[in-house]
């Protein structure tokens, strides 16, 4: 089935210039938010943008699934619809929705135990849920079966990643006719498009979707239900979170994804992700032990002391403290980052990985770290007060990342005076200046090649840079003037909120 053609020559009808005038009504649909759910980027996204558009004067609500875990259980939640019935597959499914009102925002729960009643969103550190693709069916037919029962009156739908990308295929498929959603617009963000919830074929039934359009693979990549890519062919407009990872994606390895967006370019758009200035604010942050300030950054020492303690290492004023957070995976640069620690050691820094990953992740980096006593140390947590008190007391921010459509690290490390050390792919690419001795500018130090010797060369010109103050205090100031907050990203998202719109209602 294709979707509705849009006619240039038709004038705007009343409803559309209704949408313009008034307050835009945005709901995100998204699989993770913090502080409730979180894996990713993704979650930080979810839950700072809201807060940024409703201050341009849309209206903004969130719905996820309502997981087991103790941040979701500590809401104050009521139910606002307690019998959804949910088509999936032959059968209709019982659900309910629940609400919360937190930080100036509604946040709708989709219920059902059978497939969110667990302390994890897409699986356990051992492998993925084998139910991934009925649990986000369900979510995605729930989401649009709650609007159409409430009358949720709604302009946009926001979808993150692939576990909300049936929402625009649905929408054009299932819902076309439905009163309320009658030129609704979907935006589709694909934040990493590493991940993109490919299931068997069978799966398909699941849907109620008709085989003729997965057979002309609009759904379909070598012969498996890909959702990612279905969002893609279905939604009315795309972004994506850095501008050099959307030329990546268009350019890129994965060659179906590529001929996909190709013709579609004109509908693909950037919109590099933001940080929460207030949040990350060593001036006034709580999780930090001494609190200092672009104009005064000596607290950062005592910072740097209280971490390399915790971490039992070894490591003075005068001994580079070098810090990996993120998942323990390759496309982060797990791989490099083992094959690379010995050398980092003998070249004199000290090294804190802190992170969540499968069992043999883990056990790689238990080795190395003792291999390394007093050198290396180690810590299975991303919590957000471990990762504060990381970033305000390292002296770098070491990134080498495979992929990085955006990237957070780099941005707080530069709200802290920590200097990344990255390599120059998707958004770290555009976001940290390379230093140059003898010129002004440098934010940071990066590297191109995914390899040892471009990671140790860009380390040893960190390190050089380091053992002079001056240079040092220069790459500092050039990472405090950088200002990586929501704002401009909220605007950006209202005129494509703008955009989609008028492509979705012929204008």
């Amino acid at each position: 089935m294709k979707g509705r053609a849009v006619d240039n020559s038709r004038r705007p009808n009343i409803s559309w210039f209704s949408a313009m005038e008034t307050a835009l009504r945005v709901l995100f649909v998204t699989p993770e938010i913090s502080p409730y759910a979180i894996s990713g980027e993704l979650a930080e996204f979810a839950g700072s943008l809201p807060r940024h558009l409703q201050d341009l004067g849309a209206e903004v609500s969130v719905i996820l699934p309502r997981y087991r875990v103790p941040e979701i259980e500590a809401l104050a939640v009521e139910p606002v619809f307690p019998e959804l019935w949910v088509p999936l597959g032959e059968e209709s499914v019982r659900a309910s929705v629940w609400k919360a009102e937190t930080e100036g925002r509604t946040v709708y729960l989709v219920d059902h135990p059978r497939y969110f009643g667990r302390d994890k969103i897409y699986g356990t550190p051992r492998e993925e849920y084998p139910d991934n693709d009925e649990r986000f069916i369900f979510f995605n037919r729930a989401v649009l079966e709650f609007i159409v029962q409430s009358g949720l009156e709604t302009d946009v739908l926001h979808c993150h990643n692939w576990p909300a990308a049936l929402i625009p295929v649905f929408l054009k498929t299932h819902y076309a006719g439905e009163d309320v959603l009658r030129g609704t617009a979907v935006v589709f963000t694909l934040h990493n498009a590493l991940f993109q919830g490919e299931f068997p074929a069978e799966s398909l039934a699941l849907t109620g979707l008709d085989w003729n359009l997965f057979a002309a693979r609009k759904l379909s990549v070598n012969g498996r239900f890909n959702f990612l890519k279905s969002g893609v062919a279905f939604s009315d407009a795309l972004s994506t979170v850095s501008a050099a990872y959307r030329k990546e994606l268009l350019s890129g390895k994965d060659a179906v994804l590529a001929g996909l967006l190709r013709p579609r370019s004109k509908r693909f758009f950037a919109v590099r992700n933001g940080i929460d200035l207030d949040a990350w604010n060593p001036a006034t942050d709580p999780h930090i032990p001494v609190r200092y300030a672009p104009d005064d950054p000596s607290g950062k020492a005592e910072c740097k002391s209280a971490l390399a303690a915790e971490f039992g290492l070894e490591a003075g004023r005068n001994t580079p403290l070098l810090a990996f957070v993120a998942h323990l995976t390759p496309h982060k640069g797990l791989d490099l980052l083992l094959e690379s620690a010995p050398s980092m050691v003998r070249l004199g820094f000290a090294l804190v990985v802190a992170g969540l990953g499968d069992e043999r992740s883990r056990q790689s980096v238990s080795r190395l770290s003792k291999a390394h006593p007093g050198r290396i140390g180690v810590k299975f947590d991303m919590g957000p007060a471990l990762s504060h008190r990381i970033v305000s007391g390292a002296d770098m921010m070491l990134i080498p990342s495979r992929e990085e459509p955006c990237g957070l690290n780099q941005l707080t490390a530069f709200r802290y005076g920590t200097v990344p050390v990255a390599r120059a792919v998707g958004g770290l690419k555009e976001t940290v200046r390379p230093f140059r001795s003898g010129r002004a500018g440098g934010n940071g130090f990066l590297f191109r090649g995914y390899n040892r010797r471009a990671l140790l060369d860009a380390l040893k010109r960190a390190r050089d840079c380091f053992r002079r103050p001056d240079c040092w205090a220069a790459v500092m100031q050039e990472g405090f003037r950088e200002r990586p907050g929501w704002e401009e990203a909220a605007r950006s998202y209202m005129e494509l909120y703008r955009t989609a719109l008028k492509l979705r209602r012929g204008a």
